[in-house]
C-alpha cells in the first residue's frame, strides 16, 4: 500500500503576517523599554540634584561660605560656586591673608576677576567667568534630562547677595510656594543670560545651615517631569513622583 506524506510548510502570506506581528511586537517593546529608561534617567537626575543640594549645604556650613547653586533653564548643566562676603567669611574678604593664598593660590579669583558685584562686601560669580580652575563645580544630569524651571522664593539675604535692594513687597512666606500663585517676577530674581546660556537664579546656602526656599522642575525627552522642592529653614528636599508633563499643574513654568 503506498503512503502519502505531508510536507509541511508555510505561505508567503503566512511568513508576510509572522513577521509583520513580530515587527509590531518588537516596536512596542523598544518604545515600553525607552520609555523605561528615560523614566529612570529622569529619577537618577533628580536624585543627583538632591545630593548636590545636601553637598552644598555641608560645605557651607563646614567653610563659613556662602554657597550657590544655578541651573541651566532648557539644559542640562548645573554649577555649584561659592561667594565671598565678610559677613561670613573671615580671612578672605582681604587680599593680604595667608588664607586666600592657601585657597586659591596664584589663581585668586580677585586677581583674575572672576567675580563681579556692585557692593564692595561681598562678591558673587558671573557664570560665564566660572571655571573649574578658579573653584567652580560643574554637575551634568543624565542624557536627555533638563532643568524645565526653577523658581526662589525671594528673601532679604537673596536680593543683598544679587546686587540688589529687597523691601517688604518683595517678601513672601515660604508656604506660599504651596498655597499661592506666585508672582513671576520674584521668584525669578537673579536669573540671567550669561554668554549663550539662560542661568536660574541662584539657590544660597548659608553657614548656619539654612538656604533658599526653591523648587526645581526637570524634564525629559519623553515629556515626563519631577519636581523638587527645597525648604529653606530645615534644608530638606521632596521630590515628587514622575509625572506626564500635561499632568503638571504646579506653579513652575514645564514649556521653558
Amino acid at each position: 500500500m503506498s503512503r502519502i506524506r505531508f510536507v509541511n510548510g508555510f505561505t508567503l502570506v503566512e511568513v508576510m503576517v509572522v513577521l509583520t506581528i513580530m515587527l509590531f511586537v518588537l516596536s512596542a517593546g523598544v518604545l515600553l523599554f525607552g520609555g523605561i529608561i528615560s523614566g529612570q534617567r529622569l529619577r537618577s537626575g533628580a536624585v543627583l540634584v538632591r545630593s548636590e543640594v545636601l553637598a552644598a549645604r555641608v560645605k557651607a556650613m563646614e567653610s563659613g561660605q556662602i554657597y550657590c547653586i544655578r541651573c541651566q533653564i532648557g539644559g542640562g548643566e548645573i554649577i555649584v560656586d561659592c561667594i565671598l562676603d565678610v559677613h561670613f567669611t573671615a580671612g578672605l574678604s582681604s587680599r593680604s591673608t595667608s588664607r586666600r593664598f592657601d585657597v586659591y593660590g596664584e589663581s585668586d579669583p580677585f586677581e583674575a576677576g572672576g567675580f563681579v558685584g556692585d557692593y564692595t562686601d561681598f562678591i558673587i560669580r558671573d557664570p560665564a567667568g566660572a571655571s573649574k580652575e578658579r573653584g567652580t563645580q560643574f554637575v551634568k544630569l543624565p542624557e536627555g534630562v533638563r532643568t524645565a524651571d526653577l523658581i526662589v522664593l525671594p528673601e532679604e539675604r537673596a536680593t543683598f547677595y544679587l546686587g540688589l535692594t529687597g523691601n517688604e513687597d518683595d517678601s513672601m512666606d515660604g508656604e506660599m510656594l504651596v498655597d499661592e500663585e506666585i508672582d513671576n517676577r520674584n521668584v525669578r530674581l537673579g536669573e540671567t543670560n550669561s554668554g549663550d546660556k539662560l542661568w536660574s537664579a541662584p539657590i544660597f546656602f548659608y553657614p548656619d545651615g539654612t538656604c533658599s526656599t526653591a523648587a526645581l522642575l526637570l524634564k525629559n525627552d519623553k515629556d515626563q517631569c519631577i519636581e523638587i522642592r527645597l525648604r529653606g529653614l530645615t534644608g530638606l528636599t521632596k521630590l515628587t513622583e514622575t509625572i506626564d508633563a500635561n499632568n503638571y499643574n504646579g506653579e513652575l513654568d514645564i514649556e521653558r
